[in-house]
């Protein structure tokens, strides 16, 4: 493998970012002798920070705003493990069927989703179709659930009528862990709620939760490196939530200098295939 401080730049974002989450990627660099940069990014704006551009590959961290902007302005570099078409629940539900907790649920523009015929009181799980975080996933009553998107369409111009989204039932989730996938194997993991509450924990990692994953990666992935988030009931079963960019999730207590360094390796050794 080529040396990864000739090869390998992390452009981080420095604002909007959990200080410590912050200070764990810098410090992952830091322990591999790879460089990094850090940014300003202006929330929902389409401006690009400027960082330097030149032969090494540079690894991105930070917003969804940041990543989208990257994607769409930069065609898709190598160090964004992003792609528009796979992130989508409609292209989860496809792949892997009724593992998705969501497999009942059905994909509605929101203007459709306005006119439906439901009971008022009717508890509906709503989120976004792709990545793209235009609304946090909310278990709303029908009746509110209305005026909550017209809030967004109103205030956000990334929702509009004709914007996609996941509508099915709410369900009594148990547990909820997130895993940081590298090179499609599972480099550490973390849970992150328990009972609806926030609870975070890199010990409570059972191993039936990460073999169920790893089957479920051998399928299919949206990406050769991303982050899967995992549920259980409680009869004990588990499913997948949803998958979401590495270059943009939430850590958790997952190792986050064990997720540099795996990064980094895979992209390195990546450089040596293109080259």
């Amino acid at each position: 493998m080529k040396n990864m401080k000739d090869n390998i730049r992390w452009v981080i974002q420095s604002n909007l970012i959990n200080d410590g989450d912050l200070q764990e990627l810098r410090d992952g660099c830091t322990d591999i002798g790879v460089e990094y940069e850090s940014v300003i990014v202006l929330p929902y704006s389409k401006q690009m920070p400027e960082f330097t551009i030149d032969d090494k590959i540079n690894i991105y961290y930070g917003s969804t705003t940041f990543m989208y902007n990257l994607y769409e302005q930069l065609n898709a570099p190598i160090g964004l493990f992003y792609n528009h078409e796979t992130y989508s629940m409609v292209n989860y539900m496809d792949k892997w069927g009724e593992y998705m907790l969501n497999c009942d649920a059905h994909i509605i523009k929101v203007g459709d989703f306005f006119k439906e015929d439901r009971d008022p009181e009717e508890n509906v799980f709503i989120r976004p179709d792709g990545d793209g975080k235009e609304i946090d996933g909310q278990v709303k009553k029908f009746k509110d659930a209305v005026p909550w998107l017209e809030r967004y369409l109103k205030y956000d111009n990334r929702l509009t009528l004709e914007s996609n989204i996941l509508v099915g039932p709410a369900y009594n989730l148990f547990k909820e862990w997130r895993l940081y996938i590298v090179n499609n194997e599972i480099v550490t993991a973390s849970r992150y709620r328990k009972d609806f509450k926030l609870s975070k924990s890199s010990e409570d990692i059972p191993e039936e939760m990460l073999e169920f994953a790893r089957e479920r990666i051998s399928e299919y992935s949206p990406h050769d490196s991303y982050a899967m988030d995992i549920a259980s009931v409680h009869d004990g079963e588990y499913y997948i939530i949803e998958c979401g960019c590495l270059n943009s999730v939430g850590f958790y207590h997952a190792d986050i200098k064990k997720i540099v360094r795996k990064v980094s390796e895979y992209i390195c050794t990546s450089k040596e295939t293109i080259n």
